[in-house]
């Protein structure tokens, strides 16, 4: 959740707090530091057992933008998470060239725009809840960088701002689906994305696709579920339908907020669709309202997650994959310095469905220390 409307939030992380130099080289950064432990380590919540742990919403990151001429400028940003044993990830390296003051081109390493708080996904300070509700937005935490360009345009229609983005790309890395590590190649990775804003209100619709392949998943009875799927699949005939060979993937996404500076709303839906059968379809959504005390804000948000099984033979295989999910957070923000928030918050996880059996149900108890520099 937005603690700040937009406009203020991007000043706060664009312009304050900077290092300023006369050649037009501005550094700014961001960091969080969270504690949190669950109460029941057989549910997976954000990478947390039963011990407390300080490293999951840890991070810390620093961003360099240089001005080169009037209308190109340079970006990068480095960041390191306390769930990665603190390597640094260069999440950002970008050229932006700027056609006039509503139109950008920007090529390099960007931000995938998947979501409603994509573009400031990791800065803890930008919204109230210690980490976005994972039922939503941890579902492509693998693909949150993608090498290419995209083009955004900026506009006004009478009381009405708005933006379009459009990009292009291509995503190459490991990737973690259960337990074993696979390599993955997203090929003709693109969408677009329209943002609206009137008044207190803004909304958001996206489209995202891209060809997805997996060239060393192999059929094992003996290895994780999705190596044994494969096999069954196999067995029964089914390869084609469970081989990720050039198959397309595509995910929507719609919002809407409400903010009048006292109070917030946000909901957001979001739905994941595979052409292979190796993946599951799947509906996410969250709603959240906020309500601000001076320099305290108190959240509450519902969140869920479901997959969706085929029928026949190809839904019996799937059915080994199902998960369901929802979760409800209760926590506040208090911002008792410029650029400092801290947090407390208390989540109830309800795994109805966990690779097809039935889940369990677990309390997590956080706290983090957001900043901006």
């Amino acid at each position: 959740m937005l603690t700040r409307k937009t406009p203020v939030l991007a000043a706060i992380l664009l312009a304050s707090s900077q290092m300023t130099y006369a050649n037009d080289l501005n550094i700014n950064g961001f960091m969080s530091v969270g504690a949190g432990v669950l109460s029941n380590d057989d549910v997976t919540a954000a990478g947390y057992d039963d011990d407390v742990s300080f490293n999951q919403d840890t991070v810390v990151a620093l961003q360099v933008s240089k001005q080169i001429n009037d209308s190109t400028s340079a970006t990068t940003q480095f960041v390191a998470r306390g769930n990665e044993d603190y390597n640094t990830e260069n999440s950002w390296a970008y050229v932006t060239y700027s056609f006039d003051e509503n139109t950008d081109l920007r090529f390099g390493r960007l931000r995938s725009p998947f979501f409603y708080y994509s573009d400031f996904l990791e800065v803890g300070y930008a919204y109230n809840w210690i980490r976005p509700p994972g039922e939503v937005y941890s579902r492509l935490d693998t693909f949150s960088s993608i090498n290419g360009v995209d083009l955004t345009r900026s506009f006004s229609a009478g009381s009405v701002d708005g933006s379009v983005q459009v990009y292009y790309g291509r995503f190459e890395d490991s990737f973690t689906p259960i337990e074993k590590s696979y390599t993955v190649e997203l090929r003709n990775f693109g969408g677009a994305v329209l943002s609206l804003n009137q008044g207190n209100w803004g909304t958001r619709i996206s489209y995202h696709q891209a060809d997805l392949y997996m060239p060393d998943l192999v059929a094992n009875g003996t290895g994780d579920a999705l190596e044994q799927l494969v096999a069954g699949a196999a067995f029964l005939g089914l390869n084609d339908e469970f081989s990720p060979d050039g198959d397309t993937a595509q995910f929507y996404e719609a919002a809407i907020t409400y903010d009048n500076g006292s109070s917030f709303f946000i909901a957001e839906w979001t739905a994941l669709e595979h052409e292979t059968e190796l993946f599951l379809n799947d509906q996410a959504y969250l709603v959240s309202v906020a309500h601000r005390l001076d320099d305290a804000t108190i959240h509450l948000t519902y969140s869920a997650d479901k997959d969706e099984k085929q029928s026949g033979n190809i839904g019996l295989l799937q059915n080994n994959l199902r998960g369901e999910e929802s979760s409800i957070t209760l926590g506040a923000r208090f911002d008792y310095d410029a650029g400092t928030a801290f947090k407390v918050e208390a989540q109830y996880i309800d795994e109805e469905l966990r690779l097809g059996n039935e889940g369990e149900s677990a309390m997590l108890y956080s706290v983090a220390i957001d900043l901006v520099f």
